[in-house]
Formats: structure tokens, sequence, C-alpha cells
């Protein structure tokens, strides 16, 4: 326990004592104390009670207007300055802290600070690794560590890239990871693509596949927005696939079931 200190102080004739701490202390404090009990947000001015001293909202001051959610009386609801005071000067850090992000804010902003915090993380989308980092570390983690291919691509120029069983990073000129992931189905080769963000929103990509062969004769075009995902428990489900037919991948035999690959035509769309 740190040592304390006494200070004087005076104040309109009186001699105020305060304590001072001489080292720093350790306090712990439930956060949930300053959730609404009624609807679970974090409180923030304004914030009510009653004349019991239960608080609330002032989003669920303005629906319970006629009895405390908790006495179930008839009563008035006041401004509690007390408990406004306190939220306000409790700050509390990111908890994207471990990625570099040194924000402190008070309880009730670090739901919206979180939801656009640069430092946010992206995950290895593979189940065995817990890997997780801003894109640029993650995509060094693709390469030393899984080995994954990586090309940087132009937005709006059409490209030919092989596709092969597993992963592979395309990189666009503003930075933003896309991953191409291709596994075997009984129908044959299944490709999705997904954009790596930390921040999950609408798509702001297109891309456009196209595949051709000559024998057998087949050609396919497909063009769809694309998801965006910070890969936390794998590769989003609700992905557009784009099929090749087995007949048309090379080495299908099971012993070379890493070189099955395709070529493709892609393009990429900033929206």
């Amino acid at each position: 326990m740190g040592v304390q200190e006494e200070e004087e102080e005076e104040v309109c004739g009186a001699v105020k004592r305060r304590k001072v701490a001489a080292a720093a202390a350790d306090v712990t404090m439930d956060l949930d104390i300053l959730d609404c009990p009624v609807c679970f947000h974090p409180l923030r001015p304004p914030i009510f009670q009653c004349t019991v001293g239960h608080t609330i909202c002032s989003s669920c001051h303005d629906k319970l207007l006629d009895m405390c959610h908790f006495c179930s009386l008839p009563m008035v609801y006041n401004r509690c300055h007390m408990v406004e005071h306190i939220v306000e000067a409790i700050k509390v850090a990111c908890s994207n802290g471990n990625h570099g992000c040194t924000a402190r804010m008070t309880y009730y902003q670090r739901e919206d600070h979180e939801k656009g915090c640069p430092h946010a993380p992206c995950y290895c989308p593979l189940t065995d690794c817990g890997f997780s980092g801003p894109t640029t570390t993650l995509l060094e983690h693709f390469s030393s560590d899984h080995e994954w291919h990586s090309t940087k691509v132009a937005y709006k120029k059409p490209y030919t890239i092989r596709v092969q069983v597993g992963s592979t990073v395309l990189v666009g000129e503003d930075g933003h990871m896309f991953v191409v992931n291709m596994v075997m189905e009984p129908l044959g080769g299944v490709i999705s693509i997904c954009c790596a963000q930390p921040h999950i929103s609408g798509s702001k990509f297109r891309c456009r596949l196209k595949l051709s062969h000559a024998e057998p004769s087949y050609s396919q075009v497909t063009e769809f927005l694309v998801r965006s995902s910070n890969m936390h428990g794998g590769l989003p489900k609700d992905i557009v696939p784009f099929i090749v037919p087995k007949l048309l991948l090379s080495d299908t035999g099971a012993s070379a079931m890493a070189k099955v690959g395709v070529a493709l035509g892609l393009t990429l769309t900033r929206q």
C-alpha cells in the first residue's frame, strides 16, 4: 500500500484536508456500474436519477417518464450531476493498446473510438494460428510464417493471376490487402476473395474474375462486390464464390494437391 500524506489548504477561512498518494494506488473498478441499468449502454450526460437514487440514461428517461424502473413508484427524475462528473472523470484505454494505440477516453466514448481506431487488428484466418495485428504486419506474417505469395496490383487494370489451393495475397496500390483463397470441392475449385479490413463496413471494391479455356472450350465471367472482414474466426462464409470445374484444373491428382491451380483474369476497382 502506498504511503499517504495529508495536505492542508485554506478554503473560505476553513482548513480543508485532502490525502495525496505518495505512490500510485492500485485501484480497480467494475465498469458495468457505468452502464445504464435499463438499456445497458454506457451512461453519458445528461444522466437522471429518481428520488431514491437510481440512475438512467437520457434515452431511457424519455421512455420511462412515469415510474422508476427499479422502484416502480411514480416519481419525477432529476439530473444527477455527481454521476455525470464521475463518468466524465474516468478515463479508459483503448482495447487496441497492445497493437500501438495510446488513446485514452471516457468510458462512454470508447466504443465509438474503437469503431474507427487505426490500430485495430486483423487476424490470421488459419484456425491453428493466433496471430493478429495491423494489415502491414499481417502481410509480413503471411509471407514469413505461411509462405503465402503476394502480388501488387493497380486498380482498374486487368491482371492474370495463378490461383492455387490455399491462399494468395493481393496488395492494392493504396495498401489495401485482399486474400484470394481456393479450396477443392467435389465440383472443382471454389475461389473466394475478401478485403482484410479491421473495421467491417460496406464494400469499397468491385472484383471482376474471368476464366477462359481453349480445350475443352469454356468461358466464365463474374463480377461482384468484395466483402471486407477482419478475418476473426477465419475467412467469412458469406462470400460470392467463383467455381472452377475440376476438369479445367491442372494436376488434380491427390499426390499433387498443392500444385492444383488455374490462371484467372482479375480486375479490382475501387468504388
